[in-house]
């Protein structure tokens, strides 16, 4: 780790600023707002464009699903609610950056109290005068 890297205090700080940015967030709503056109032919023949049409378009699996916004008085709404999810696609990839950040200092932490030489497990040496193995010959 570097020097200027944040400690754990100030990590937990930032998590929890976080989570506090999320509690307000209520409605949110998956997909975009698009409009639709069509052309239409008239009976003279000629064509002509029709729409602007609001349309409500979100994956559901491997499927797009649209709605048709009739209302226009609920446009604003449906903005509104997509907008605040992707706040909050905003604060949850920085809750998982502070997150990951939390975690490096738990595995440096670990990695530093591991003494040199593997387990840590004191060995025993052999007493002065005896032979390498245990129970040896005298």
């Amino acid at each position: 780790m570097t020097d200027d890297s944040p400690n754990y205090a100030t990590l937990q700080t930032q998590r929890r600023a976080l989570l506090a940015q999320l509690t307000p967030l209520e409605q949110l709503r998956r997909g975009s707002l698009t409009e639709q056109y069509f052309t239409a032919r008239r009976q003279d023949g000629t064509r002509v464009r029709r729409g602007p049409y609001p349309l409500l378009t979100r994956k559901q699996g491997s499927k797009t699903v649209s709605l048709r916004v009739s209302d226009p008085a609920l446009l604003p709404l449906y903005r509104q609610q997509l907008a605040t999810l992707r706040q909050f696609e905003t604060v949850v990839d920085q809750l998982v950056a502070v997150g990951e950040q939390l975690s490096d200092l738990a595995v440096s932490e670990v990695v530093q109290k591991k003494t040199p030489g593997g387990t840590g497990a004191s060995r025993r040496s052999a007493p002065p005068g005896r032979g390498a193995g245990r129970g040896g010959r005298p």
